[in-house]
């Protein structure tokens, strides 16, 4: 009788001694790498053994690394190309805008065409913000719930991932305690529960016993494995939020523009206070990231009406809003 576990270690054996041969010249980068970048990567998550492929091209659904071998790609620059790899009609219109500019810093007429566009087609977002990354939303989402409400404690589920932010960067991976990361005291996470998806019970528990400023969560928890949200898991996450004075925030940098137009709002029509935006919003370019919120939640943000610093909740960054990724995702979001 063939040992199941010894043959798909000989599998596994074979094509490793597979990809060896046909990636000699990644390998040769990934040494180079390793002596200078930690890990030889810009990120952790884009190694795997025995060594990652070096990508030199990218079209449509493909990618090709630097030894010449073409692939079909499954991870779309970490979910951000929902068209593919660089779509014509994107590029040519990254390309115009370029000739006008690259980083204008100051304001942009399309700052306000897209923010248009983005409060008509996102549920309860009247007013919009800029930045530079999904972890920066979330970021700033989480000061400016804190801000509404007066209350410091933020609700996050098992395995919900919201970028590197340090009061977010806690419950992960399993056993889901303490922080995800060295660097990162016990005080600056003392303030996030984490309770289970799926489980309005826990949430209850969590919201009764603390003053709860926001609970934050994806509509289909990416990283956590996209789980489906059970039948009025959400609109029951909406009703709890609302007896008990918290406010609620979607992150959608992954559901966004993917599960409907307005996202999960959309799909599962259940609103919440403040959204987060990221990948898709910016068509593919860096620097993607937005807040979307009502304009009672969002004028706290507003330093014409608010000028002096400490009454108002702070939102800055050198390329919020630059033209070149407006461009690209304004182009990619009113693609008809």
């Amino acid at each position: 009788m063939v040992n199941l576990r010894d043959r798909v270690k000989e599998l596994m054996s074979r094509l490793e001694a597979d990809y060896r041969s046909r990636t000699r010249k990644s390998l040769e980068f990934f040494n180079r790498a390793a002596a200078l970048l930690p890990g030889g990567t810009t990120y952790q998550i884009r190694f795997f053994k025995p060594y990652p492929i070096y990508v030199t091209r990218a079209k449509g659904v493909n990618v090709w690394d630097v030894d010449g071998n073409q692939y079909v790609d499954y991870w779309m620059g970490h979910g951000a190309h929902i068209m593919g790899h660089s779509p014509d009609f994107v590029v040519k219109a990254v390309n115009e805008a370029a000739l006008n500019g690259t980083h204008l810093g100051y304001p942009n007429t399309l700052e306000v065409e897209y923010a248009e566009l983005l409060t008509k087609v996102i549920p309860n977002a009247e007013m919009v913000r800029f930045s530079n990354s999904g972890t920066e939303a979330n970021m700033y989402a989480v000061r400016l719930a804190r801000a509404y409400t007066g209350r410091k404690y933020i609700v996050k589920v098992e395995g919900g991932w919201h970028g590197g932010y340090d009061a977010l960067h806690v419950g992960v991976n399993p056993p889901f305690e303490g922080p995800e990361s060295l660097g990162l005291p016990e005080e600056y996470i003392k303030y996030t529960l984490i309770v289970p998806y799926n489980d309005l019970n826990a949430l209850e528990r969590a919201l009764s016993s603390h003053d709860v400023a926001a609970v934050i969560i994806e509509p289909v928890p990416g990283s956590g494995g996209c789980i489906e949200p059970q039948p009025n898991y959400l609109r029951g996450v909406r009703e709890l939020t609302m007896r008990y004075g918290s406010l609620l925030i979607f992150d959608e940098v992954i559901t966004g523009f993917r599960l409907a137009l307005g996202g999960g709002q959309e799909y599962f029509n259940v609103k919440a206070d403040i959204v987060t935006l990221g990948k898709i919003i910016g068509g593919g370019y860096p620097g993607a990231g937005a807040i979307a919120s009502t304009s009672e939640i969002m004028e706290l943000l507003n330093q014409v009406k608010r000028p002096n610093a400490r009454a108002r909740s702070f939102h800055g960054g050198t390329f919020t809003g630059n033209v070149i990724t407006l461009t690209a995702g304004y182009t990619m979001i009113n693609y008809r």
